[in-house]
């Protein structure tokens, strides 16, 4: 088996690895802890997938050098909320914090897109850290918006995002099994914090180094408006009663549908974009593909 193919560093590895670590972690810590900091999976999976495909450089230069530390950097913060046991507001205005660091690390673009690029992370985070921690709302948005982050990257040539946003969507995935179609774990900061400004760096990532227009990346973003609609029509609703409601499958799959026809949408903007383009394919400077 070659470890360093493709579909192995970006797709197994890190489906097996979360569901593992997440499965290992709510079995060891007991069923009060380990439903707690089971998510915490997601994030090692994350965190050594991105090892995995880039190395660890202890004095990064570049962009694709300095995500594996800012991954750790946000699986770290996840883990001292849940510790603390921190509010959602809290939860929200610490990771906020985090994203405008990083972007004030990353970014070079004028200040108006960066303030509108600040703007919708925060959103996006509000929009992930906002749902139910027994729901599987955040991370079936995550997964599918992490999808079609892979596939806008390949579409803009670049095979090594492409990889880093697979990676992602498999890792909150692997997890997410836990979660669905019935709630044995909860998603929470220490799973979601990782997972969500993951999605925002590479996404980041893909708008510094690729031709891909900026109104994509929102329209792409809009996908995590799925959870807080299907959060609020149940709220309205309330037919289940609290036993059955514990049992996310529906929900979930509804986010998925209505996540996916935005990515649907942004994908379809990026085809256009790309049949317009000049003949010829982006070379990715980063990235020597094996395939």
């Amino acid at each position: 088996m070659d470890f360093h193919h493709p579909l192995f560093q970006s797709l197994a590895l890190p489906l097996v690895l979360s569901f593992a670590a997440t499965g290992l972690l709510r079995g060891g810590l007991g069923p009060v802890h380990g439903r707690r900091w089971a998510s915490a999976g997601a994030g090692v999976a994350i965190v050594v997938a991105s090892v995995w495909v880039l190395g660890w450089d202890m004095w990064p230069r570049t962009l694709t050098e300095e995500l594996p530390w800012i991954y750790m950097a946000a699986a770290l913060l996840g883990l001292g909320l849940e510790a603390m046991r921190a509010a959602t507001r809290t939860t929200w205005l610490a990771t906020c914090v985090l994203w405008t660091l990083v972007l004030a690390g990353l970014s070079d673009q004028p200040l108006a897109l960066q303030a509108v690029t600040w703007l919708v992370g925060v959103a996006v985070i509000a929009a992930v850290l906002g749902q139910p921690a027994e729901s599987a709302h955040a991370a079936a948005s995550l997964v599918v918006a992490g999808l079609g982050l892979a596939a806008v990257a390949l579409i803009n040539g670049s095979a090594l995002l492409f990889e880093l946003s697979l990676s992602i969507a498999a890792a909150v995935a692997g997890c997410a099994l836990w979660l669905w179609p019935k709630a044995r774990i909860s998603f929470g900061a220490c799973g979601a914090v990782v997972s969500v400004i993951a999605w925002l760096t590479v996404a980041e990532g893909i708008a510094l180094l690729s031709p891909v227009r900026p109104v994509v990346l929102l329209v792409l973003a809009c996908a995590f408006i799925a959870g807080p609609i299907v959060h609020l029509a149940g709220r309205w609703l309330r037919r289940a009663p609290p036993a059955v409601s514990r049992r996310t499958w529906a929900g979930a799959l509804v986010v998925a549908v209505l996540a996916a026809i935005w990515v649907t949408g942004a994908v379809a903007l990026a085809l256009h974009d790309d049949a317009k383009a000049p003949a010829g394919g982006l070379d990715d400077p980063y990235y020597t593909p094996r395939w």
